[in-house]
């Protein structure tokens, strides 16, 4: 089921029907497991969906068993579940297991949920700039610094006050050399794609620097604001 909220400007893929989650849904996310902390939760989460799928939940043991799991995934029990059972305490969360290369086709569909393609000009010298950056919450940290091995380029910056990881590419040779290079090979499949078809043109005038490639450039991030 799609759900479209054009107020919020989103869709939403929704499957609520326990023998799809069941027979599709889990069956897909065992083959083609989550890399960050979101395995552990679907682990868990997978565990509610057999529970329920054999009616266990309606017993005092099931329903039990069940906020115990709810209690470890995302940000765990609500204040009024908390209050209604005050003696729940949270499964055990497993480990995410890593692999030692990451896959071209997931770094791309990472990418388009949690990357980005920025430009800009620094008026005061009108000096343009370029970056690439994937941000993800830090406690997928050592998930992260795989994109540096990927990619062959970049560094990671950590904000702990806000729990925050960004893989960050600055440097336009890098950014000529690794990052358009595997996203011409490998596209995006959403909006992003529209983003980095811009940012590629833009790298090429940079590039080139043909005749006002500063005022095309400046149009291109006038679309990149004001159109997605």
């Amino acid at each position: 089921m799609v759900n479209s909220r054009l107020n919020q400007n989103n869709c939403v893929y929704r499957v609520t029907k326990i023998d799809d989650l069941i027979n599709v849904i889990i069956p897909h996310f065992n083959t083609y497991p989550l890399l960050t902390q979101k395995y552990s939760d679907f682990i868990l989460w997978s565990k509610v969906a057999n529970l329920m799928s054999k009616k266990e939940h309606l017993t005092t043991l099931g329903f039990t068993t069940i906020l115990t799991y709810y209690a470890s995934i995302n940000k765990g029990l609500s204040d009024n579940i908390k209050v209604a059972f005050p003696n729940i305490v949270g499964a055990n969360r497993c480990k995410t297991e890593l692999p030692v290369n990451l896959n071209p086709f997931w770094v791309s569909g990472f990418t388009a949920g949690d990357g980005g393609f920025h430009i800009g000009i620094r008026e005061n010298t009108v000096q343009i700039y370029f970056n690439f950056t994937i941000t993800q919450h830090s406690r997928d940290y050592s998930l992260m610094k795989l994109f540096i091995k990927f990619f062959h380029c970049g560094k990671l910056y950590t904000r702990l006050n806000v729990n925050r990881a960004d893989y960050c590419v600055q440097n336009f040779n890098d950014i000529y050399k690794y990052i358009l290079p595997h996203f011409k090979k490998y596209p995006l499949f959403n909006i992003k794609e529209l983003n980095f078809l811009d940012f590629y043109k833009a790298t090429e005038l940079f590039k080139n620097k043909n005749n006002n490639y500063t005022e095309s450039i400046r149009e291109i991030i006038f679309n990149l604001k004001s159109r997605r």
